[in-house]
């Protein structure tokens, strides 16, 4: 296993490799935070594609801020890899811990329910940022060079992926929890960020089908 310390400076390859392994870090929520950061990465490519082009100039100021933001949400989306490593790592340390007395088993208890919310916090992130980067491929799709919708295309493909994604890593956390009222809220917000995200998603392909198809 690639040591902790080193998981920030992976090459793709070593990334692959520790995903394939077998340990349960890096898994689902960490691969879905990259799918993110890579369709973030082609907004900005769709505008590097764009911007001083001829018949873009009235769009450049836009262009700019799209690409700014897109930026913004790579790297964001990159350091949550790592951020869902950690987290999950504290999970299975709350597992675990002793429970030979009462007051262990309680204290396992409390431990493990503080980590499983702690833990839901990066794929949230990740779900919640990569439906602002479905909102900047649309802006591409519509602001961008036509030449590049499969790009944006693709781009709002990776980020669906990485919103469902890290719905599905909430939710799995969620389902070992005990406080209902928490649980129902986040339940809310994952419902909001699916359709919302759905809705980006079927524009986007009808623009690309009415282009290439």
């Amino acid at each position: 296993m690639v040591q902790e310390k080193k998981k920030d400076e992976m090459t793709l390859s070593q990334f692959l490799e520790a995903v394939a392994e077998g340990s349960a870090t890096p898994g689902g929520g960490s691969v879905s935070a990259l799918a993110g950061s890579l369709g973030a990465a082609l907004v900005e490519m769709v505008v590097n594609l764009t911007v001083g082009k001829k018949g873009f100039e009235a769009q450049e100021a836009e262009l700019k801020k799209i690409r700014q933001q897109a930026r913004s949400h790579t790297e964001a989306l990159a350091a949550t890899i790592v951020h869902d490593i950690k987290a999950y790592q504290e999970v299975m340390i709350a597992y675990l811990l002793p429970k030979t007395s009462e007051e262990e088993k309680r204290k396992r208890k409390e431990e493990i329910q503080k980590s499983l919310k702690k833990a839901a916090d990066p794929p949230l992130f990740t779900a919640a940022t990569s439906l602002k980067v479905m909102k900047l491929c649309q802006e591409a799709v519509e602001k961008g060079n036509p030449n590049t919708i499969s790009d944006a295309a693709i781009g709002v493909l990776l980020a669906e992926a990485a919103l469902l994604g890290g719905m599905f890593n909430v939710l799995i956390n969620l389902s070992a929890l005990d406080d209902k009222t928490y649980v129902e809220k986040m339940k809310k917000e994952l419902r909001r960020l699916r359709l919302e995200g759905e809705k980006i998603k079927k524009s986007i392909l009808a623009r690309l089908k009415e282009k290439i198809y």
